[in-house]
This record gives C-alpha cells, sequence and structure tokens, in this order.
C-alpha cells in the first residue's frame, strides 16, 4: 500500500470506527486475564489524561515499521515493558500535541508527519492511572539516527507492520505482580483471616497484611512474539486495533 493509499483509507476507517453505521467496531483481543474490562472504561473520575503516538513510519528499504521503546526496568510503572512512545497530557496541549513532544523527547527526533490519521479508542490503563489516547500518525523515517532519553528508554524497537498482520506470532505468556497492602484497606481486625484466592504465601507471616505484603499475584496475558521480544499489555490492544483496521480497508 502506498503512502498516500494508507493516509486516505486509514483516515476513513478510523473517522467511522466508533460509528455503528460504519465497519464493524474494534475488538479487544489482547487484554490481560486481569483486565477485568478496566481497558474500556470508564477511567476514575480523576485518573491522568495521557496520549501515546501510534507511527507508521515508512521509507523504502524498510517498508512500514512502527517505533516502540523499552522502559527502564527502574521506572515505577512499566518497567522493561514494550511501550509506544507517549506520557501525560500537559496543561494547555491537545493529545495530538502531547504525542508529538513524547516522541520528540523520548526518541531524541522529531517525527517528520505526513499526516494524523486520526485516533484508536481510549483505554484505562489500571496500573498507572493513565487514561490513555491513541493518535496515529503516518510519518517519513527522520533524517537522524535515534537518540532516545536513557531516563525513560533503553532501546527503541522498529516493529515491521507485517508483524502484527496475517496470522501473527501470539503467545500466552505469565506476568507477575507485587501485592503491598494498604492501611485504609487491611485493618488489625483481619488476623487471623484466611489467605485471599489466588494469592500464594511467601514465608511466614502473622496477619493477612503481612501475607499480602510478601505475596505475588501471577496472571496470564496473550503477547506478541517478535524475534523474542514479548509486547502485551496496553500496547498488544493497541497494536492488534491497528491491526484490525488495517486489515479491512487492505480488502475493501
Amino acid at each position: 500500500m502506498s503512502v498516500d493509499q494508507m493516509v486516505d483509507r486509514l483516515t476513513g476507517r478510523l473517522s467511522g470506527s466508533q460509528d455503528s453505521g460504519a465497519a464493524a467496531p474494534l475488538q479487544w483481543n489482547m487484554t490481560p486475564e486481569l483486565a477485568y474490562g478496566r481497558h474500556r472504561g470508564p477511567a476514575r473520575l480523576r485518573s491522568r489524561q495521557a496520549a501515546v503516538a501510534v507511527t507508521l513510519m515508512h521509507d523504502d528499504q524498510n517498508g512500514w515499521t512502527i517505533p516502540l521503546t523499552r522502559r527502564p526496568t527502574s521506572l515505577r510503572h512499566h518497567g522493561g515493558q514494550i511501550c509506544f512512545p507517549g506520557g501525560r497530557i500537559e496543561p494547555g496541549e491537545s493529545a495530538e500535541e502531547a504525542s508529538l513532544r513524547e516522541f520528540d523527547e523520548e526518541l531524541g527526533v522529531s517525527a517528520d508527519v505526513i499526516s494524523r490519521c486520526g485516533e484508536l479508542p481510549r483505554q484505562y490503563v489500571y496500573a498507572s492511572d493513565n487514561e490513555v489516547t491513541p493518535i496515529v500518525w503516518v510519518t517519513r523515517r527522520p533524517a537522524m539516527a535515534w537518540q532516545p532519553d536513557p531516563a525513560e528508554v533503553d532501546e527503541v524497537i522498529e516493529l515491521p507492520l507485517a508483524s502484527i498482520l496475517g496470522r501473527p506470532a501470539v503467545n500466552q505468556v505469565v506476568q507477575k505482580r507485587v501485592i503491598r497492602a494498604r492501611p485504609h484497606v487491611i485493618s488489625s481486625s483481619h488476623r487471623g483471616s484466611t489467605i485471599p484466592s489466588g494469592v500464594t504465601r511467601v514465608g511466614t507471616a502473622e496477619s493477612i497484611r503481612d501475607v499480602l505484603e510478601g505475596c505475588e499475584l501471577r496472571f496470564r496475558t496473550p503477547a506478541f512474539d517478535h524475534q523474542g521480544i514479548q509486547v502485551w499489555g496496553a500496547t498488544a490492544v493497541i497494536l492488534d486495533q491497528l491491526a484490525q483496521a488495517l486489515r479491512y480497508i487492505s480488502h475493501s
């Protein structure tokens, strides 16, 4: 598909993605089993507003690729995960402006934008309390090499678009979350109570608070597998919804 075709068809598809009278709505296929529908909202009333740049980048040598980032493991939220460039929408910014600013700050180069094609469905990311707006851009490859910000990016990964189309490699992987009790949630009156279902006890403990602070919650999630790189969570949901939109326009 040429750049002009991509822009025209994808813009048309995304402008009608939430219209029940247009194409079939985008599905939520790649959600973790622990999501409980939170990705679809409603978001918490005062949740942070964020935006990510879903960038379809084209050049004659590499074709269509999507730049992603691997987060440093030291980050509090999403450490070590594969993500789109993005972050909080600052006061006075639009979601589009925030996504491009974050692209520039994280990757060290400005996006060479050809066109904004629209938005994919918003997601509420429970772990970081962010309601995320994915903005889809078609761009040219930057003239200079990536210069990622080491505080936010360990590695820039150029994902070939073909890897999420057709029959992509999808695995079920196990993720872990450390459980930490909050004083207003667990009181001394719970001493001696049983351990909640699904929680694995680690070591000995005198109360539920001690148990929860020493436990891991494990859950399964579908993940795209690209050359040994596992992409899961909100990033995988967005990639899958992008792929659904692209499959539709390629057959229309």
